[in-house]
């Protein structure tokens, strides 16, 4: 798993992903609002009560303090866009 930072400034970043196929994306939720962007691949989103999976082009907006994790079908890329204070927290490591 790749997750790095291309854009910040006070009022929202910009987080790349990158995941490959069969990799796992532990629970994790932010601080602020999150707006996914999957840029490549396919992915099982896992929230408290459903699944979705997403495929390249999809967006899906995730509510701060959600807990989710993925689960990655096909080599995966997306673009989090996040609150510039924003942080991202593990919940299980």
């Amino acid at each position: 798993m790749e997750m790095k930072e291309i854009h910040a400034n006070a009022a929202y970043k910009v987080l790349k992903v990158t995941l490959a196929k069969g990799e796992k994306m532990p629970q994790h939720f932010a601080s602020s609002d999150a707006f996914l962007i999957l840029e490549k691949g396919k992915v099982k989103l896992q929230l408290p009560d459903k699944e979705v999976e997403l495929v390249q082009g999809a967006t899906w907006h995730i509510p701060a303090g959600l807990p989710h994790s993925l689960q990655v079908l096909e080599d995966f890329s997306a673009y989090v866009v996040l609150a510039g204070q924003a942080q991202i927290k593990f919940t299980n490591l």
